[in-house]
């Protein structure tokens, strides 16, 4: 593989992933100040399908409350523009821009976002580029527009449960808090917890700073504001311990703890794992050989996003458990190397596994900024690293790959550095759960013949993990202590 000039740079940098949105206040009461009310001769009359709506519009309205705002918000003045619709908002006088085509494409009734499965019944492709509003009106709770015209199908299907189609102007509806939770970066970043930024920690501050590191099984199974302290424990730290697991060997205890959070993602090691030392063994963490930090299943496509690591047994001398926070790692290497930070956002690693019948195979950077998800990723797995697929065809190839080597290695250097390495020794019943592609991972080597230790392990997706945090976080409104 040939990496040339034209890779695109990134300006990002984790001091803006990391920015911190503060924290937001309830919002005004509602009031209507619009200066110019709708006729009541502009009234759109309804069609048979909206009628058959209106009931359950009427009953499921609060489905479309969204968590960054009350359901009172509060405008001051809506202006209609040539190509896009702009509110000013009473409780801070800021003006916020909605385009007419993104408008219609999102309108909000019932004939566009199915009442019951919450679906799009349109697509983004039927929405007329032209397309006007007729009237605009709003009330307490919602803004009303009416187009001038209907939507234009590209592809076939059946229209029947849809009118929009049709060229008779179509009232779109619009909860005032959707609106409001898209009307800004902050609100959109909000909307989906991400103004809740990773806390970066070393030894000492995870352990001085960290307040719920240990939950018990009891209470984690049993409650759920007690789940939340722990799923918002992982968010911010990446990394929290459940105590008192029980340890029977079917694995029963750590799939209660995997799937109060979300779906065990199989893999070909199966549903669970063992971890213990074994002969010939097929990875090297069923040795008892030092394991350094590393992630998991960066050979796959999708990468694990938590893994749970329970142990059964463990009476064997040494053998610590070792993590560290990569996202803290990363801070220092770009704020030491910038030039180096960057070119680890480009250059692709290959990871691998061949073995035991199976070819797995991925080239990933070591450092990936997704601006689109707002997210953020280390991926670094040493025993997994295949060879670089770059070849050489010029000097300058040869000088970038040189400078790849040496940012690796001061990435290596911060990666490894021992003041950010938390070491314990997991007694059988304790259940530790990570962040795989954040918190590196590892274990010192053992004598396997002093005793017997015995890990039981699995994975969830990451978007399952963010599914159940964002559910109890709206749930309880953040209303506990976290």
């Amino acid at each position: 593989m040939k990496l040339t000039n034209s890779l695109r740079t990134f300006n990002l940098t984790i001091k803006r992933y990391f920015y911190y949105y503060s924290n937001y206040s309830n919002f005004y009461n509602f009031y209507n100040i619009y200066n110019k009310p709708l006729s009541s001769s502009l009234s759109f009359q309804n069609s048979f399908r909206q009628n058959k709506y209106k009931k359950i519009y009427s009953q499921k309205i609060s489905l479309y409350s969204f968590s960054t705002t009350t359901s009172k918000s509060l405008i001051k003045e809506v202006i209609k523009n040539q190509t896009s619709l702009s509110i000013k908002w009473s409780n801070s006088n800021s003006l916020s821009k909605f385009n007419y085509i993104w408008l219609r494409d999102n309108c909000q009734c019932p004939l566009c976002i199915h009442p019951d499965n919450r679906q799009k019944l349109l697509s983004s492709s039927e929405v007329p580029l032209d397309i006007k509003p007729i009237s605009i009106n709003f009330t307490s709770d919602k803004l009303e527009i009416i187009w001038d015209k209907g939507l234009r199908p590209i592809s076939i299907k059946n229209h029947t449960n849809n009118d929009s189609s049709s060229n008779e102007p179509h009232k779109s509806i619009y909860p005032i808090s959707f609106l409001y939770s898209y009307s800004t970066e902050q609100n959109i970043s909000k909307l989906h917890y991400n103004h809740l930024k990773p806390l970066l920690w070393d030894r000492s501050t995870l352990l001085n700073s960290s307040q719920n590191l240990w939950n018990s099984y009891d209470d984690y199974m049993s409650s759920n504001k007690s789940l939340l302290v722990s799923l918002k424990q992982i968010w911010d730290y990446g990394l929290v311990f459940i105590k008192n697991v029980p340890t029977d060997d079917d694995g029963k205890g750590i799939i209660n703890v995997a799937e109060r959070i979300g779906t065990i993602k199989s893999t070909f090691y199966g549903k669970l794992f063992d971890v213990e030392s074994k002969p010939a063994a097929n990875n090297i963490a069923y040795t008892d050989l030092h394991l350094g930090l590393h992630m998991d299943l960066l050979y796959y496509e999708a990468p694990p996003g938590l893994q749970f690591l329970h142990c059964i047994k463990n009476s064997v001398t040494d053998g610590q458990s070792i993590f560290s926070d990569s996202f803290k790692a990363i801070h220092k290497l770009k704020h030491l190397y910038p030039n180096y930070f960057d070119l680890l956002t480009k250059f692709p690693l290959t990871f691998h596994y061949v073995n035991d019948g199976h070819r797995m195979h991925f080239n990933r950077p070591a450092i990936v900024i997704d601006d689109f998800n707002n997210t953020f990723n280390v991926n670094y797995a040493p025993p997994f690293q295949g060879p670089i697929e770059f070849v050489l065809g010029s000097n300058d190839d040869e000088n970038i790959l040189i400078e790849f080597y040496k940012a690796y290695q001061q990435f290596c250097k911060c990666i490894e550095d021992p003041s950010l390495i938390f070491e314990l020794t997991l007694k059988p019943g304790d259940l530790v759960i990570f962040v795989n592609r954040r918190v590196l991972h590892g274990r010192k080597s053992f004598d396997s013949h002093s005793g017997q230790r015995h890990l039981k392990g699995t994975y969830i997706e990451y978007s399952e993990f963010k599914d159940k945090f964002m559910v109890l976080m709206e749930k309880y409104n953040s209303n506990i202590t976290l």
